[in-house]
């Protein structure tokens, strides 16, 4: 609004950078303007963010995504403060942090504060606030002095922080809400809190150099047993969550999303069988890259390697479309998939398919060979039959191309060498000149299949490894998430 900004500053500005701020900026948005050419005035402004409400409040804080890092702008040491744009309400009445790295202090909190709390105080120093540090476990309430509270907290914890807003009852005291804390999932304790002019907003400070954590805002904390025991038994369905949260039927991603080996696979704890031979994910949000996977994998698969990366697996990649059988180069399958759609994996077993592994994919043999894994079926591929749907025909590339990179992120790798590669080949050429009796003996082919939106991609034929192929979900990006259905045709 032009009554927020002198008149005169519009000459002085024009006379400076040849531009007047255009009608409409408010003070703050003109220094937030001149910051490349003067990075010192953006210094002295907070951090701010437009929300549906607020703007997000920072100081000394790096926002990347979702993932919050101290940043010292200044020599003088000072904390961080990151304050929500959205006030707790009974919609969202609780919100989480993962502590990613600690600094030298491992001054972490969380806690609740005033929309205009000082952005160089923690929570819990000042009055309109309350904190729980990770340090040394001690509630902060309106003072700089803590009282002792709940454990201490270190990297990989979850701290979390609410209100119960379903035990005030009609006539209770609206200026008072009783806050609780929370880490990794369980209830630490209860204190009342004084409601400020505008609500309570999540509140979250670092306090030196190496601090980082990842906030989940907006969740509902659950009131009842019932939905915990629902989320305890899905995680009883996950065999590994390798930088995965679990959230209900959702899995979210929580690495750091930054290079090839911050991969977040979950891997189900019961190989597909005869029984459950098919699984699906929707994709709720594709976040910053989609980076995101659905596929079979061996029980001892590699937690930093994307499905379908290494020998013993397969996998249908949403962000290109490719299909890749155990190599880091996949080929053309099918569309790619986006937010909204289910993409599907399953096995075709043989009519005489006998199961030779328990429920958690262990041995029923006495002793049994390694079977053959998820090789170079080049040629049986080029001879193969095409599915019935035309447009989404996979398409082969020749042997010669097989060490062509795309500029994919599945494709580029600084982890595999080429004398890995050419082991590999040396192991391939092995089993190929294996005489048929000896191949069939070693392990039993099964077609692998997949399907988006419900309609069949395709499918290849692949080894099955010793103990089955597991249901594998990967992901590689901040703020992808996706519900998984381990069971959809169970009813």
């Amino acid at each position: 609004m032009l009554s927020c900004v002198h008149p005169n500053l519009f000459v002085l500005f024009k006379k400076l950078f040849g531009v007047a701020p255009p009608p409409g900026d408010s003070e703050a948005d003109m220094y937030n303007n001149l910051s490349p050419q003067w990075p010192f005035v953006r210094q002295r402004h907070p951090a701010e963010v437009q929300g549906a409400n607020h703007k997000v409040r920072a100081e000394r804080i790096t926002i990347e995504g979702d993932i919050l890092s101290y940043s010292e702008e200044e020599e003088e040491e000072r904390v961080g403060v990151y304050i929500g744009e959205m006030p707790i309400s009974p919609d969202h009445n609780y919100f989480e942090i993962e502590i990613l790295d600690m600094g030298a202090q491992g001054a972490i909190c969380i806690g609740l504060c005033s929309a205009k709390y000082p952005l160089h105080k923690l929570p819990g120093w000042a009055v309109d606030s309350v904190g729980y540090h990770a340090d040394d476990g001690k509630l902060y309430k309106a003072w700089p002095r803590g009282t002792v509270f709940g454990p201490r907290c270190g990297g990989g914890d979850r701290m979390g922080c609410g209100v119960k807003y379903e035990q005030l009852s009609p006539g209770s005291d609206p200026s008072s809400v009783p806050v609780f804390f929370t880490k990794n999932g369980k209830e630490i304790g209860v204190v009342m809190v004084h409601v400020a002019r505008g609500g309570l907003f999540p509140c979250v400070g670092l306090a030196a150099a190496g601090d980082a954590v990842r906030i989940v805002p907006q969740l509902i904390w659950p009131p009842d047993e019932d939905t915990h025991m629902s989320v305890d038994s899905m995680e009883e369905e996950w065999l590994r969550l390798h930088d995965i949260r679990l959230n209900g039927q959702m899995l979210e991603y929580c690495g750091r999303g930054k290079s090839l080996l911050d991969v977040g696979l979950a891997q189900a704890r019961v190989p597909l069988n005869t029984t459950c031979h098919y699984f699906e994910m929707e994709i709720v949000d594709p976040g910053r890259s989609g980076y995101i996977t659905i596929g079979l994998t061996k029980k001892e698969y590699p937690k930093y390697r994307h499905p379908g990366w290494n020998r013993g697996s397969i996998a249908y990649h949403a962000d290109d479309g490719r299909v890749f059988t155990g190599k880091s180069i996949g080929s053309l399958f099918g569309p790619r998939c986006h937010k909204g759609d289910i993409m599907g994996c399953g096995i075709i077993f043989p009519r005489d398919y006998v199961c030779n592994y328990d429920s958690e994919g262990g041995s029923m043999e006495e002793e049994s060979p390694e079977p053959l894994e998820c090789d170079d079926l080049l040629e049986h591929f080029l001879h193969y039959q095409q599915p019935a749907v035309p447009a989404l025909s996979p398409l082969y590339p020749n042997r010669h191309h097989r060490h062509h990179h795309h500029h994919h992120h599945n494709h580029i790798f600084t982890t595999d060498s080429e004398d890995d590669e050419d082991e590999e080949e040396e192991e391939e050429d092995e089993e190929d000149s294996l005489e048929p009796s000896r191949r069939q003996h070693l392990g039993g082919k099964v077609q692998v299949f997949f399907t988006r939106n419900g309609q069949m991609i395709g499918r290849r034929e692949v080894e099955l490894p010793r103990g089955g192929f597991f249901p594998s979900i990967s992901m590689g990006s901040i703020n992808e998430r996706v519900r998984v259905n381990l069971r959809p045709l169970t009813g």
